[in-house]
């Protein structure tokens, strides 16, 4: 221990809290550190070393840890540093302390594709280790804490990068797992090295406040005189403070807001007794009560006369054990949220901003009938406690009884509220209830939902359109596709479910799958294209291809049967119950077409719309076509009158480039207001 000056007094310090047994471990963590550590340097010349061992001292100090989380903190670095793998650790000093080293570990670059993803997978792991054990959240708050009170000796460009990463992401990271002292010190520490020259302007400003505040209070704080602390002992707060004041306000009208008064009191008892003696002296102003015994502080705000001075008195006292709180009410708050967000991978490089906006909301606390107390972002919804309880029944709620009162499901929750969920039998969710979620857990099941009853319609529309293209019922589709074994190999999907999901969502031609199933043996499509001749192959992609045309009046699309009509100037496609598929032959040769998997441009088609004419109508369709992202290129309307009132006749011709995305622009229209039908133009048949 003598290798390191301060680590013989900090087993000194540590020795009267831990049994010879814990201590033993602690010393042993001490030794693998060191040898791990050997040789190695901080960039300001230190020994390594020291670095584990302040981290451990910083979780000792501040948050009264067991010997687990200190093994860990003088660990936390060994793995990544040198080539002693967690196995060995788990072997030597238990699971627990393995998981903490683990947790607080960065992951291997090896296999990413950039520094920033693997930087990102290494917090989603931080998250979900924290989530589990809130200690690896300790462990690694104390050691970004130390990095940023010793990053005078890195270079200014790392110095701004890493105050950048701690305030985006880490600082309010700590605000949100209950580490406020940590959290206050480390955007101290940020604010200093991202703006050090507001900073120095800002730290005299908050010195002169001070003295302003004290002239104004007089002889009001002559009983407190002994235990109010001055502006050094109490810099961090005053001068995150400061910032918030001058950004939020002119400086002009900061230095006379509500002065601060912090206290030091010897225990949480004799805290709340001056509170109550602040209370019987003077005027409380409502809701400004607020207490966290762990982290020893009770604050609230007084008038100090009828018509006189508001004044905000913080009370600081030695806090309650972490350990205690934490079997009190459970792991850190909103760890359940932190879980799933870190789990939930529907943005992908998205999961850094996601978990900002998680951490960056504060917290109210809200209950269930049966005493389920439940985190939620401020300004959160009957709709966001539904889903934090459970998805089911999130998407099936109506209303909420709010403290007994019947409310709508979108209403604003408040901290303390007990709140029960009423819900239907059937699934009531719908995409516009995102404007109403603030919680980013509730958002993304949402959004989850949302593509699984997308992909849910867009196989059922897939299977139809491969039945249609092969004349096949769905039972016989399932068998045909059962016996030809390499069509999922050929099409690179894993399952046949996935194979509709792509067919229904426009990526893949069914006629392209009847194709590839036609190619092993079948003879469904030369039945559908009047027996034309196998030996000659058109592929079809919408392109302006010399020689091949495509009728203008049936206006064939992908997933249309089709047939092509040779001449000696080219070949003409329609679809086979068009009346005009015979005209203008003139050649002996025969085609068998089919359509590309994918159109190299969008092909032309026309949809008629019937509707109860009204002022808006032509826009309200034309917005529900662009909403579909599928371009008009004409329009006519007819407007006539009989004895249900006015009606109007929309034609468009629109640009598709398959006919799932046809159906689900149909489906678009028929959803406005006042409209009767929606259908795509048929022409006779023969």
């Amino acid at each position: 221990m003598g290798l390191v000056p301060y680590a013989s007094s900090f087993f000194s310090r540590i020795a009267p809290s831990f049994s010879a047994a814990e201590l033993s471990r602690l010393e042993g963590a001490w030794t693998l550190a060191l040898t791990a550590h050997s040789g190695q340097l901080r960039q300001s010349g230190e020994p390594y070393v020291t670095h584990p061992l302040a981290v451990a001292e910083l979780v000792y100090e501040l948050l009264e840890p067991d010997a687990d989380v200190l093994c860990a903190a003088l660990l936390h670095d060994v793995v990544e540093d040198s080539d002693t793998p967690i196995s060995f650790i788990e072997a030597q000093f238990g699971t627990r302390v393995a998981s903490i080293v683990d947790g607080v570990s960065k992951l291997d670059r090896v296999g990413a594709a950039t520094a920033s993803a693997t930087k990102e997978e290494t917090l989603r792991k931080l998250i979900i280790a924290g989530g589990r054990d809130w200690r690896v959240f300790a462990v690694k708050l104390c050691d970004r804490l130390h990095n940023m009170r010793t990053l005078g000796s890195v270079g200014a460009a790392k110095r701004r990068r890493v105050a950048a990463e701690t305030y985006s992401v880490l600082f309010p990271l700590a605000r949100y797992v209950g580490f406020h002292r940590i959290a206050t010190e480390l955007e101290f520490l940020c604010l200093r090295a991202l703006y050090p020259v507001r900073w120095l302007v800002i730290e005299n400003w908050c010195r002169f406040k001070w003295e302003v505040d004290r002239r104004r209070l007089g002889g009001i704080l002559d009983e407190f005189a002994a235990s109010i602390s001055d502006f050094a002992q109490v810099q961090h707060e005053t001068m995150v403070r400061g910032f918030q004041l001058l950004r939020d306000d002119r400086a002009s009208r900061a230095v006379f807001a509500v002065p601060v008064i912090f206290i030091n009191c010897d225990s949480i008892t004799d805290a709340y007794q001056r509170v109550g003696d602040l209370h019987g002296k003077f005027l409380f102003v409502p809701a400004s009560f607020h207490s966290d015994t762990s982290q020893g502080m009770v604050s609230t705000k007084v008038q100090l006369a009828q018509r006189g001075l508001v004044a905000e008195f913080i009370f600081l006292f030695p806090r309650v054990a972490r350990a205690l709180w934490v079997r009190a009410v459970g792991e850190s708050a909103g760890a359940s949220d932190l879980m799933e967000v870190a789990n939930t991978r529907d943005q992908s490089g998205g999961f850094t901003h996601v978990l900002r906006e998680l951490v960056e909301h504060n917290a109210i606390s809200v209950f269930s009938p049966k005493g389920q107390r439940l985190s939620l972002p401020r300004h959160a919804t009957g709709l966001d406690f539904a889903f934090a309880i459970h998805t089911d029944l999130g998407l099936r709620a109506t209303e909420v009884r709010v403290n007994g009162v019947l409310r709508p499901a979108t209403v604003e929750l408040s901290a303390g509220d007990i709140v029960e969920v009423i819900t239907s039998e059937a699934v009531v969710a719908r995409p516009e209830w995102l404007a109403a979620l603030r919680s980013p857990r509730s958002r993304s099941k949402l959004r989850m939902w949302q593509r699984d009853i997308a992909r849910q319609e867009a196989a059922e529309l897939g299977q139809r359109l491969l039945a249609d293209a092969s004349g096949l019922s769905v039972a016989e589709l399932s068998t045909s596709l059962e016996r030809y074994g390499s069509l999922l190999e050929a099409f690179a999907v894993l399952s046949h479910q996935e194979l509709f999901e792509r067919v229904g969502s426009g990526q893949l031609s069914a006629f392209a799958v009847v194709s590839t199933i036609n190619g092993a043996g079948g003879g469904a499509l030369i039945a559908r294209t009047a027996g034309l001749d196998t030996r000659s192959q058109l592929l079809l992609d919408g392109a302006p291809v010399r020689g091949i045309k495509y009728c203008d009046v049936c206006k064939p699309i992908p997933g249309d049967p089709i047939v092509a009509v040779s001449s000696f100037a080219g070949a003409k496609v329609h679809r086979v119950t068009c009346v005009h598929k015979e005209e203008g032959r003139a050649s002996n040769d025969f085609f068998v077409p089919a359509w590309a998997a994918r159109l190299a441009q969008p092909l032309p088609v026309d949809v008629s719309v019937q509707c109860e004419d009204r002022k808006g109508l032509l826009s309200d369709c034309a917005r529900a076509v662009s909403d579909c992202n599928i371009d008009v290129t004409a329009v006519s309307t007819l407007s006539k009158s009989d004895v249900s009132g006015p009606i109007a006749t929309l034609e468009f011709t629109l640009q598709v480039t398959s006919r799932a995305k046809l159906e689900r622009c149909l489906g678009a229209l028929a959803a406005v207001s006042g409209v009767k039908s929606a259908c795509r133009f048929e022409p006779a048949r023969e």
